[in-house]
């Protein structure tokens, strides 16, 4: 019977991590999105420190 309930809370937590690596996936940028922010502050920075 533990046993029953040791693979119901596994399977929860892999239904959980699941949905949440969705939602991540869904809302991760585009690689060229990262790399117009990643110039923008490269530029940012070095007009700063000029």
């Amino acid at each position: 019977m533990i046993s029953y309930g040791c693979l119901a809370i596994l399977f929860l937590f892999v239904a959980l991590k699941l949905i949440i690596y969705y939602i991540h996936k869904k809302r991760a940028l585009s690689m060229t999105h990262i790399d117009t922010e990643l110039l923008a502050l490269l530029n940012r920075r070095s007009e700063h420190n000029e």
